[in-house]
């Protein structure tokens, strides 16, 4: 795959712990560690693990207590690649613990939202460039100290999307940069032997997959060009609109072009909010007519040094961006759409690079890809 910037892709995740006010942030680093909490409106970190201290990390997901990341071993596509996801206990962000780590099949091709978990089993696409082992595999995770290898179905080159909503799992496929990528519908209600029931592509060739949310009966892809270019004029990076009501059946019901390297997604409401890497902004779109989308807002994130946006998170009237070159989240108001605005940054240690951000209640979650990669608690002290 050709990545027009010079960082992975990332995922959301979804999550549902109740606590106090906290942002997990991810870092880069070689051991745990854990800091004394903090004052009011002082962030400051308050525990930390790292899975591998020889990993990357690319995807995660969290439900109740338990972390599921998916890592490798940065030798993607050569004869020692391997991958491994691993369940981790973040109970007490103080003491989280490694509890397992599970090899998989394949090797994991820049992450992106390669990995989710539902009640009690762990989804996630794996792939080594040949078509045999282009994975999507089901783990039953109802004991995360023992993960069971329950069953797996063959997807197109690259799966890099993922996202498993009830009965159904949502693969977005790279194939390559003259062919157009896929959108495969998987049914899993039989994890022993999930099966594809339909497919389409984006109609569009060489669309590399960003990020991916299924919202109803409509998924949406934040689609990044493969050309090596920042000019939008000579390129087709695009959000991309899948109607997914008959699962059987599903296509493209719109899409809208946009500047150079999407990267995360969220939606709340009848908003999408997308951030752009080489563009150092967030944009929000309206989507309440997901047939024809609209740019209603966009938010700079110049300030506090260069922040090369990668993941956007949005909780409320609040969006938090993951700054990958600088090592913070930008905080940004967007009670009102069309014109967001800048709160602050929360400043993270210099070796934090975030990449992947997910809010839910109190939460954010976020890893990074770099080697000993460190899944991090950060007390935010309110903000």
């Amino acid at each position: 795959m050709s990545v027009t910037i010079p960082s992975p892709l990332f995922a959301a995740c979804n999550c549902g712990l109740l606590c106090a006010t906290l942002i997990l942030v991810a870092g880069c680093g070689t051991s745990s560690s854990v800091s004394a909490g903090s004052a009011a409106n002082t962030p400051s970190v308050v525990g930390s693990v790292v899975p591998n201290s020889s990993y990357e990390l690319d995807a995660f997901d969290i439900q109740a207590n338990y972390a599921y990341i998916l890592g490798d071993n940065g030798n993607q596509g050569s004869g020692s690649s391997a991958a491994q996801f691993y369940a981790v206990d973040i109970a007490h962000p103080a003491s989280m613990a490694v509890v397992s780590a599970t090899s998989i099949t394949g090797f994991i091709a820049l992450g992106q939202s390669g990995i989710r978990v539902q009640g009690q089993y762990v989804y996630l696409v794996s792939c080594t460039g040949t078509a045999s082992t282009n994975l999507l595999q089901i783990y039953d995770v109802s004991n995360p100290s023992t993960p069971a290898f329950v069953g797996s179905v063959q997807v197109p080159l690259y799966g890099f999307g993922l996202w498993v909503s009830g009965q159904y799992a949502y693969v977005i496929s790279y194939v390559g940069v003259n062919s157009m990528s896929t959108l495969v519908v998987v049914d899993v209600s039989n994890p022993r032997s999930p099966t594809i029931v339909g497919s389409t592509n984006t109609g569009t060739a060489g669309v590399n997959v960003a990020d991916i949310k299924v919202v109803g009966k409509y998924a949406y892809v934040a689609g990044q060009s493969d050309l090596q270019s920042t000019t939008q004029s000579s390129e087709n990076s695009q959000i991309l609109v899948f109607d997914i009501s008959n699962p059987a059946s599903p296509y493209l019901l719109s899409s809208l072009p946009v500047a150079h390297s999407p990267q995360g997604l969220d939606i709340e409401g009848s908003y999408l909010y997308e951030t752009l890497y080489d563009q150092y902004s967030l944009n929000i779109y309206d989507i309440s007519n997901p047939s024809s989308l609209s740019l209603v807002g966009t938010a700079s994130l110049v300030g506090n040094g260069t922040c090369k946006p990668q993941d956007v998170a949005v909780a409320g009237t609040t969006a938090y961006v993951a700054c990958y070159t600088n090592s913070s989240v930008a905080v940004v108001d967007v009670s009102n759409p069309t014109s967001p605005s800048v709160e602050r940054y929360i400043a993270l240690p210099a070796t934090s690079y975030p990449i992947f951000l997910e809010s839910q209640g109190s939460y954010l979650y976020s890893i990074s890809n770099t080697p000993g990669g460190m899944l991090s608690v950060i007390d935010t002290g309110g903000s």
